[in-house]
């Protein structure tokens, strides 16, 4: 109830800076001046919005590993990728990406979420129907164009949430990466699911009594790598920061086509 509270106070004020966005950049347009062509001010309202929720509800996570993407984005954009078994892994993955400018591959039932999905839609994020294969082919244009824009793109290669354990990873984050010759940054998030479960729409409990981590894994190269190969050294990368109970079924398959 408490994060509930905080989510939904944080998040008027959230949804009166982006239309304040809106407002200044639909004036900026008719006076015909070019503001904010990668939608960063709406990506950074959004990620101030995330960082406060997770501060003020005590549910910040224990990082690590930042060290090993402190120079990237400067030149060229990367992929992140993580392991996703709850809502709160879309707050994880941001505080650890921080204040670069992002684009999440998000499903497209999310912009039915209030605020979310208004955010979503402003900051041109990527959105996905995955029952169509229209709406797939343009997703990957748009991945593709924001990674030679040089935004840094996100994502959960599941596809959904998990009860836990990692599941078949889906391919098109990887393709876009490989297209683009973009660095693919593995994240692991432990223990996400027992602070949020899957049926719950707040977190459970705080992170004063779960060991919440994110440990941020060494880029992976995509350029010269075949599908299968890139998608298992990532997924391999992936497994080795979650805990036992988070491993995928030794039977499961490696991915969906």
């Amino acid at each position: 109830m408490f994060y509930g509270v905080v989510s939904i106070g944080l998040g008027l004020a959230w949804y009166v800076e982006l239309q304040a966005i809106r407002a200044v950049l639909a004036l900026a347009s008719v006076l015909g001046i070019e503001l904010d062509k990668n939608k960063r001010a709406y990506c950074f309202v959004s990620h101030l919005w995330g960082m406060m929720t997770l501060r003020c509800s005590n549910c910040w996570p224990v990082i690590s590993g930042r060290e090993h993407t402190a120079d990237l984005g400067r030149e060229a954009p990367a992929m992140y990728v993580a392991n996703h078994c709850s809502w709160m892994d879309i707050p994880f993955l941001a505080a650890a990406i921080g204040w670069r400018n992002y684009k999440i591959v998000a499903k497209q039932e999310l912009l039915k979420v209030p605020i979310l999905g208004t955010s979503i839609r402003l900051g041109g994020h990527v959105v996905i129907d995955r029952s169509s294969r229209r709406s797939q082919l343009d997703t990957y244009k748009k991945g593709i164009a924001w990674l030679k824009a040089g935004v840094n793109l996100c994502t959960f290669p599941e596809g959904t949430r998990s009860r836990g354990r990692l599941g078949p990873f889906k391919r098109g984050a990887f393709k876009m990466a490989q297209a683009e010759g973009a660095p693919i940054v593995p994240i692991s998030i432990r223990y996400a699911h027992v602070m949020n479960p899957k049926d719950w729409v707040f977190p459970f409990r705080s992170g004063a009594g779960v060991p919440v981590e994110i440990h941020i894994h060494p880029p992976i190269p995509t350029v010269g790598k075949g599908d299968e190969d890139l998608l298992r050294e990532v997924r391999d990368a992936m497994v080795s920061g979650l805990p036992e109970c988070q491993h995928p079924d030794p039977d499961a398959a490696l991915d969906e086509t």
